[in-house]
C-alpha cells in the first residue's frame, strides 16, 4: 500500500517527467522550425534570381525589343545610367504597356484572380485571414505575370511579386508536411522576409519588415522575429552568391550627417514626406475602385491601365519600371529640380495606373522613387533659395525615400534599417530617425478617419484586431471579467457559453443579475460613428468582450467607432439595461421588458428604433 508521501512522490516525478517531455518537443519543435526558416530562405534566393531573370527577359524582348525604349540601370546590377530610344522614339511605349498589361490581365484573371495587385498586401492577407494558406498555383501566375508587367514597362517594382512568390512556396510546403497554421503562416512571414533581403539586399531590415507590416500601429509579431531572421540572412547569401554584396545604390565616400542646424530642413523632408504619404493610400485605392466601377470584363483592365501608363510616359518615360536607375541619377544629382517636383508626383499616379487596374507588381519600389525625387528635390530647392545652407542632395534623397515609405505603408523602423543596408547611408541613421518618425507621425495623423489610411490594405490596426489572435484576447477578455469580482458559473463552459450566445440566450455569470448577452448597435443611434472614448465618457461603464463586424471579431478599445448593425458580446444587468438601450438592443432583455409592461406598470420608455 503506498503512503501519503509515496503518492505526493510519485505526482511530483511525474510532474517533473512531463516538464521534462515538454521541453524535449519544444526542443525539437524550434529545431523543425529552424529548418524550415532556412529552407525558406534558399527558396527565396532562388525565387529572387529566377525572377529577376525573368523581369531581365520580358524588358528585353517587351519595352526595349518592341518600343526600342532602354531606361537607365543600376552599376551594381550590371546597368548603365543611360536612356536610350528606338527608331519610332516614344510612339511605340503605349502599344508594349497595354500589351503587358492585356497578358498579365489574362494570366491572372484565368488562372489566380487573388495574383492581381501587390504581392506584399496579399501575403499580409494571408497572414491574417486564411491561416497563411495561398494557392499553389499563384506563385507561378504571379512570377509571370509580374515579370510581364514590369518588362513592358509598368511602373511597379520587383520586391513584392518576390515576397508573395516565396511566401507562396512556403504555404505550398507548409500544406505538403500538414504543418499547422501557426506554422504556415511562421513560413509565409519568413518567405516575406526572404524575399525581400534577396531583392533589396537588406537582411535586417527585411526581417523585420515582416513582422512589423502586419500591424498600422507601433506593434511587432516579435514572437516570428527569429525565424524571418534566419530566413533573411540565408536568402540575402545566396542571392550574394549571384550578384555580390555592394548595397544596390551607391554613395560617394563622403555623404553623412555633420552639422546639426541641417536636422531643421530633415524634418521639414519629414513633415512633407508625411503629407504626401497621407496622399498616396488615397490615390491608389481611389483608382483602383473607380477601376472596379468600369463595366468592362476584368481581363482588359489592367490593358486600359497600361494604355494610359504609356500615354503619361510619352511625356514621362521616367515613371516606366521600378525605376532604380533614374533614383541613383537623383541620389548623384543629375536630374533639375523641376523633374525631381514633378516625377515625386507623377510616379504616385503611374504607380495607381499599373497595379489599381488590377496589374501585378510591387508597390516598394515606386513609393521609393517618389520619396528619393522629393529627398533630392527638397535639398535642390533649399540650396537655390539659401545658397548658404549646403545641403547634400545624396543625403536627402537617401532620407526621402525613407521617410516617405515608413509614413505611406506605416513600418517606421523596418524602413529606417532596409533604406541604410540598400544604401549602405549609415552615417545618415540619425537625420533618417527624425524624417522618418516625422513622416510616420504626420501621416497618422492626417489618414486618422480616411477610408484607405495606409498602403498596405490588408494591415489591422494591432495585434488585438487580427484573427491570429482572437481566442488569445476573448480569453484575456474573460480574465477581465473574472478579475472585476464577477463569478463565474462552475458548469459554464466557451461550448455552451457559444451556443447560448447564437440562440439569443443570455450566459449567466454572477449572482448579481450579470450576464454575457448578444445584442446589435441601433442603426438609428446617435451613438454611430463615435468612438467608445466618446460615447462613454461621463456615461458609466459596460464592459464589451468583443464586437462582430461582418465577418471580423474586434476586441474594442477607446479608439474603436461603432458602425451600425455591428454585433457586441457585453457583460449587462437586467436593471443596466435600460442605461444603455439607446445605443444597444438585445433581444432577450427586450422580451423580458415587454413581459414586464404586460404583466404590470413599468416606467420604462419604448424602445428607440
Amino acid at each position: 500500500m503506498n503512503t501519503p508521501k509515496s503518492i505526493e512522490s510519485f505526482l511530483i516525478q511525474s510532474k517533473n517527467g512531463y516538464q521534462n517531455l515538454k521541453q524535449k518537443w519544444y526542443t525539437l519543435s524550434s529545431t523543425k522550425l529552424v529548418f524550415y526558416s532556412v529552407l525558406i530562405g534558399v527558396v527565396g534566393g532562388l525565387a529572387a534570381q529566377f525572377f529577376s531573370e525573368c523581369v531581365h527577359l520580358a524588358t528585353k524582348y517587351l519595352i526595349t525589343g518592341i518600343a526600342g525604349y532602354s531606361p537607365p540601370g543600376l552599376p551594381r546590377e550590371g546597368g548603365n545610367l543611360v536612356e536610350s530610344f528606338g527608331k519610332y522614339g516614344r510612339w511605340l511605349i503605349p502599344v508594349v504597356t497595354t500589351l503587358g498589361g492585356l497578358v498579365s490581365g489574362w494570366l491572372v484573371y484565368t488562372f489566380a484572380p487573388e495574383a492581381e495587385g501587390h504581392g506584399t498586401d496579399a501575403a499580409v492577407k494571408a497572414y491574417h485571414q486564411h491561416g497563411g494558406r495561398i494557392r499553389g498555383r499563384v506563385p507561378l501566375v504571379k512570377t509571370f505575370a509580374s515579370a510581364i508587367t514590369i518588362g513592358s514597362g509598368g511602373a511597379a517594382g520587383r520586391e513584392g511579386p518576390t515576397a508573395q512568390i516565396t511566401a507562396g512556396v512556403g504555404s505550398v510546403v507548409a500544406g505538403w508536411l500538414g504543418l499547422d497554421d501557426r506554422t504556415r503562416r511562421l513560413m509565409v512571414l519568413a518567405g516575406i522576409a526572404a524575399g525581400l533581403s534577396a531583392i533589396f539586399r537588406s537582411p535586417l531590415g527585411t526581417a523585420i519588415f515582416a513582422i512589423e507590416i502586419l500591424y498600422t500601429d507601433m506593434e511587432f509579431e516579435a514572437r516570428m522575429l527569429v525565424y524571418t531572421v534566419i530566413a533573411a540572412v540565408v536568402a540575402y547569401a545566396v542571392n550574394g552568391a549571384f550578384m555580390g554584396w555592394e548595397p544596390i545604390f551607391t554613395l560617394s565616400e563622403g555623404t553623412s550627417f555633420h552639422d546639426p542646424i541641417h536636422l531643421l530642413w530633415y524634418s521639414v523632408l519629414g513633415i512633407i514626406a508625411g503629407v504626401l504619404g497621407a496622399v498616396l493610400p488615397s490615390v491608389f485605392y481611389y483608382t483602383r475602385d473607380f477601376f472596379q466601377k468600369l463595366t468592362m470584363p476584368k481581363k482588359l483592365k489592367p490593358a486600359l491601365g497600361g494604355l494610359l501608363l504609356g500615354l503619361m510616359a510619352m511625356a514621362l518615360p521616367q515613371v516606366l519600371g521600378g525605376g532604380y536607375g533614374w533614383m541613383q541619377m537623383a541620389i548623384e544629382g543629375k536630374l533639375a529640380i523641376g523633374m525631381l517636383a514633378i516625377l515625386s508626383v507623377a510616379k504616385i499616379v503611374a504607380l495607381s495606373f499599373t497595379i489599381s487596374s488590377g496589374g501585378s507588381g510591387g508597390v516598394f519600389a515606386p513609393t521609393l522613387f517618389s520619396g528619393t525625387m522629393l529627398g533630392a528635390f527638397v535639398a535642390t530647392a533649399a540650396n537655390t533659395l539659401f545658397p548658404y545652407t549646403h545641403l547634400s542632395v545624396a543625403a536627402f534623397a537617401v532620407v526621402g525615400m525613407a521617410a516617405f515609405f515608413a509614413g505611406a505603408a506605416r513600418v517606421p523602423i523596418a524602413t529606417l534599417l532596409m533604406v541604410s543596408e540598400m544604401t549602405g547611408g549609415y552615417k545618415l541613421m540619425v537625420p533618417t530617425m527624425l524624417a522618418v518618425v516625422l513622416s510616420y507621425m504626420i501621416q497618422s495623423w492626417l489618414t486618422r478617419n480616411a477610408k484607405y489610411p495606409t498602403l498596405y490594405q490588408a494591415q489591422v490596426r494591432n495585434r488585438s484586431q487580427s484573427p491570429v489572435h482572437h481566442t488569445e484576447y476573448l480569453n484575456t477578455a474573460l480574465s477581465i471579467v473574472k478579475g472585476s469580482k464577477i463569478k463565474l458559473s462552475d458548469n459554464l463552459t466557451p461550448i455552451n457559453m457559444k451556443d447560448l450566445l447564437r440562440v439569443g440566450m443570455p450566459v449567466t455569470i454572477d449572482d448579481n443579475g450579470r450576464s454575457v448577452y448578444l445584442g446589435t448597435v441601433r442603426k438609428a443611434s446617435h451613438h454611430v460613428g463615435k468612438s467608445l472614448k466618446e460615447i462613454f465618457q461621463g456615461k458609466g461603464h459596460l464592459l464589451i468582450m468583443s464586437i462582430l463586424r461582418k465577418e471580423n471579431f474586434l476586441i474594442p478599445d477607446g479608439e474603436t467607432v461603432l458602425e451600425p448593425w455591428d454585433r457586441l458580446v457585453v457583460v449587462i444587468s437586467r436593471s443596466e439595461y435600460d442605461t444603455y438601450r439607446d445605443l444597444i438592443r438585445i433581444p432577450y432583455l427586450e422580451s423580458m421588458r415587454y413581459s414586464d409592461l404586460r404583466n404590470g406598470p413599468d416606467e420604462s420608455k419604448a424602445a428607440p428604433g
